[in-house]
């Protein structure tokens, strides 16, 4: 009898021991997946950027706006593909943060004002909220809940509107009930599927989903990430009626008041001087166009170790540090740079540009000497 139990424990840490391989794998497959996606895609935003600002007649503008859209569906569609393999491999992790409610969902409906008007729907926001709307909780995870409403709402509607609601209320115990809304005048669902709408590759309509596209991951991501916070999302549609998606979570009221922040500058001293760390060539490109149309002189290099090199040997205002490159990664030569300012004592910012959407490593980059993070595609105001 031991025998048996102590050949079956074997074999079950033997599967185990499989199993972690297999999550390795997968995981290093969504880092090098996310990777090679966004990449490129830099390029594609970043000229759209630098596109928009130059004098463009009004048949282009709207040419423009078409690729805008696009961008925008792409970028969605990857951060979904990327996001449901972190789930299923047990990688997501809330990160909660104070900031408004208010500002955040007015920002959310600003963003996709242009991909509605691009079908001619109008777009709203409704408000109920208390006097201090800020609160804590993990904004890109709520970010992402309202992409995904939101661009379903726009995909599946073809005249009218979406309005989104947000309602924060005060609790008892000291915490706040934040509700928040999309309603759409879209095509609508049948009742009899409202419980599969949510399964990841479900649609209430196989043909409607291959006539808009999608990935069939948007509403499987969100519910995810809304029992991830403890909440629920409940659905209201019929058939031709449109649909109202509800999300329904407790939150924590922020941890202190917001100090009072000048407003945010967008254009700098001209002739600051840049060093730009990037070995892929066209996203260098790009940021070498967003960055020396702000009137900024930029210096390029192909990997770490000539970054290291160059910031040791030059006067440079600003490091923007690519973390994947070939010789030296970027975090290895952002520890090298700040090891030879500490003897110098002459220290610079350093700004990563990654590719990695997860705010839980922000912490990492902090450790390895960064300033702060920029995440694959960038725009000029992000930039800025």
């Amino acid at each position: 009898m031991e025998s048996a139990n102590l050949s079956r424990i074997a074999s079950l840490e033997a599967e185990l021991e499989t199993l972690r391989t297999s999550l390795g794998q997968k995981d290093r497959f969504i880092a090098m997946l996310g990777h090679e996606i966004r990449s490129p895609m830099n390029g594609v935003f970043g000229m759209a950027d630098a596109l928009s600002r130059t004098d463009l007649d009004e048949k282009q503008r709207r040419y423009l706006g078409v690729l805008k859209y696009a961008c925008d569906a792409l970028l969605l569609m990857a951060n979904q593909l990327l996001d449901k393999g972190r789930f299923e491999i047990g990688q997501t992790t809330l990160v909660p943060e104070d900031f408004d409610i208010a500002e955040f969902t007015a920002n959310k409906v600003e963003e996709f004002s242009g991909q509605a008007e691009v079908k001619g729907l109008s777009i709203g926001l409704e408000s109920k909220i208390l006097a201090n709307s800020r609160i804590r909780a993990d904004q890109l995870r709520l970010g992402q809940v309202l992409n995904n409403l939101i661009s379903n709402a726009i995909r599946y509607s073809d005249t009218g509107g979406i309005t989104v609601r947000v309602f924060l209320q005060s609790r008892p115990d000291g915490r706040l009930n934040l509700v928040f809304s999309v309603e759409d005048s879209g095509i609508g669902i049948a009742p009899g599927q409202h419980s599969t709408i949510f399964e990841a590759f479900k649609t209430a309509e196989p043909a409607q989903m291959a006539k808009r596209g999608g990935t069939g991951l948007g509403l499987s991501l969100v519910r995810d990430i809304v029992e991830l916070m403890g909440g629920k999302i409940t659905l209201d549609s019929a058939l031709g009626h449109g649909s109202t998606f509800t999300v329904e979570l407790v939150v924590d009221a922020a941890s202190r008041e917001a100090k009072f922040a000048a407003p945010v500058q967008r254009t700098l001293p001209k002739g600051l001087k840049i060093l730009l760390a990037e070995d892929n060539d066209s996203n260098a490109f790009v940021f070498q166009v967003l960055l020396e149309d702000a009137g900024l002189e930029i210096t390029r290099v192909r990997n770490g170790e000539e970054a290291v090199i160059a910031a040791t040997n030059g006067q440079f205002d600003l490091v923007f540090m690519d973390l994947q490159m070939p010789v030296l990664g970027g975090i290895e030569a952002a520890k090298k740079i700040r090891a030879i300012e500490d003897s110098v004592n002459t220290p610079m910012p350093i700004i990563a540009l990654t590719a990695d959407s997860l705010a839980s490593r922000s912490a990492d980059y902090q450790a390895a000497g960064f300033s702060g993070k920029l995440t694959k595609p960038v725009s000029q105001s992000d930039l800025l």
